[in-house]
């Protein structure tokens, strides 16, 4: 059987669940790398900068068969983030700080040394570390395009609710610019991200490039669950009150407290996530049942008790893996465009999308009156996203780019 090395340089250690950073995607992307017509070996180098702790680390190279060597954090870059000096310094940088970050001789030394069929970058920011691997097959998961997150941002109206956050996101928006017009064209670089759009820009902005999209890898399921809603109906959204869902969810309230009177028996909410206690103050004044779980030790089983997930992201890019969990664990999605996008599921068939916050409202009560056209469409939902989102297939599909 063949066997193709991979070197893995990333930011962040890879685990089973996006832990202070976007960590799952590479764990997703690992633990079904094993085909059966193929070997594939990797070590991981990591910065860790998403602090998982010793005990943390032996568990993810355990369950994915890995060696996961860490990078000391660069002194400069801790002196900078100490410095009184360094809202000042990172203003007039032309690229986001950790693209200033390179390996030294010695680490450079010990990943040549594993004589590797293949590099992998993970993170768009680390982009320039591709320029020390220039013989090697070369992988860039970005896994977004960050210009496209700032340039979907930036024409949002909640962000001039505040000066200060409209100015950081405007100085950030051409420094990501920059990385990627600077990518390199090079025929054995290939630049992977989880989102079509995504893709598609990266080409507008940089033609000479190969990009790529890769669906997103489904995370745990339980494939067991049955799909049969409970009375009340378990409500859950899933995610920190964060850029991402905030004038989604405050949107959205409002129009559930007009529609208390018909929908406060029927269903029962659940916060799953950081910041939520304003608007759990405000439902449960209303009347609704609502719980709010800021931490959930096994996110999985907890996503698991729940019928239907709404999803009201009002920015981002790539693909949400939060959705995808709750697809792949048979909950009914109701979600926005962005909530839903790169992700194999049809309005009506396997999820429900909607524009506006009323949409939402009329959606819910909908479901009561018809539970069982509800429950086949999670169903069906469930089934697209095992089916298209495998971690076996996109897996095989990614490591393939190592090919020559």
């Amino acid at each position: 059987m063949p066997c193709t090395r991979i070197v893995l340089i990333t930011p962040i250690t890879p685990f089973k669940e996006n832990l202070r950073g976007v960590s799952a995607l590479p764990y997703h992307l690992l633990i079904h790398r094993q085909q059966e017509d193929e070997k594939v070996e990797v070590k991981i180098f990591s910065f860790n900068t998403n602090q998982l702790s010793k005990e943390q680390i032996s568990q993810s190279e355990v369950e994915l068969n890995v060696r996961i060597h860490i990078l000391k954090e660069r002194r400069w870059m801790r002196w900078m983030f100490l410095s009184r000096l360094h809202p000042i310094v990172r203003i007039l940088m032309s690229h986001p700080f950790s693209s200033y970050v390179r390996l030294s001789k010695k680490e450079l030394e010990n990943i040549q040394a594993q004589h590797a069929d293949g590099i992998w970058i993970y993170g768009e920011e680390y982009a320039p570390l591709l320029k020390q691997f220039p013989n090697t097959r070369r992988v860039l998961l970005g896994p977004d395009s960050e210009a496209l997150y700032y340039y979907r941002l930036l024409g949002q109206r909640f962000i001039f609710k505040d000066t200060w956050n409209l100015f950081r996101k405007f100085l950030m928006y051409p420094k990501y610019l920059k990385i990627e017009k600077e990518l390199p064209a090079d025929k054995s670089i290939t630049c992977c991200v989880v989102g079509e759009a995504d893709a598609n820009f990266l080409k507008r902005v940089n033609p000479d490039i190969q990009a790529e999209f890769l669906r997103h890898p489904h995370y745990e399921i339980s494939t067991s669950k049955e799909i049969k809603f409970h009375t009340p109906i378990r409500l859950l959204i899933a995610g920190q009150n964060n850029l991402y869902m905030q004038q989604g969810v405050e949107e959205w309230i409002p129009e559930m407290i007009n529609a208390c009177s018909e929908l406060k028996v029927h269903y029962a909410i659940t916060f799953l996530g950081r910041g939520w206690e304003q608007a759990v103050q405000k439902l449960s004044r209303a009347g609704y049942t609502v719980t709010h779980i800021p931490f959930a030790p096994n996110y999985t089983e907890e996503v698991q008790r729940h019928d239907i997930q709404l999803t009201p992201i009002t920015v981002g890019t790539g693909t949400k893996g939060k959705v995808l969990d709750a697809l792949a664990n048979g909950l009914l999605v109701i979600g926005t465009e962005y909530a839903l996008e790169n992700i194999a599921v049809k309005n009506g068939v396997s999820c429900l999308q909607y524009e506006t916050p009323q949409e939402v409202t009329v959606l819910l009560k909908d479901v009561v009156d018809n539970v069982p056209t509800y429950e086949q469409i999670a169903a069906t939902g469930r089934h697209c996203v095992l089916q298209h989102h495998s971690r076996r297939t996109i897996a095989k599909n990614f490591f393939s780019l190592f090919q020559p």
